[in-house]
């Protein structure tokens, strides 16, 4: 019996990580002194959906040739998509000139009809700022 509790306790969550994908800007061009957006984005397949109601988080970082607005976004600043999915909007100033990148961690819960797993991803958005 313990064993079987143990067993349990030690399965690993299902693989949910084909359920959506994670969009992201491509290349972004911003002149030195203007501000930039970058595009994250988690879309899900027809039959699953981001969770409305559990936490989501961007925590994000930035090299030496930006400045993020924020470092960390939030519920509020998600905004939900019609696929059922939800998107950030990362904004920041090019200060240098030079090639950069936007990193972040998201952190959010992906559901179906069944279940609903928390799903943490790494991005990178790469920039040159002219």
């Amino acid at each position: 019996m313990v064993a079987l509790i143990v067993a349990g306790l030690l399965a690993a969550s299902p693989d949910v990580s084909g359920t959506y994908r994670i969009e992201t800007s491509k290349t972004l061009k911003v002149k030195k002194g203007e501000t930039g957006h970058a595009k994250v984005e988690v879309v899900p397949r027809s039959d699953a959906h981001v969770s409305p109601d559990a936490p989501i988080s961007l925590a994000l970082t930035s090299g030496p040739a930006l400045k993020l607005e924020k470092e960390k976004l939030g519920r509020p600043e998600a905004k939900e998509t019609k696929e059922k999915g939800v998107a950030f909007d990362v904004p920041f100033t090019a200060s240098a000139a030079g090639k950069d990148e936007v990193k972040g961690t998201l952190s959010f819960f992906i559901c179906t009809e069944k279940l609903c797993e928390k799903q943490k991803r790494e991005i990178a958005m790469a920039v040159e700022v002219q």
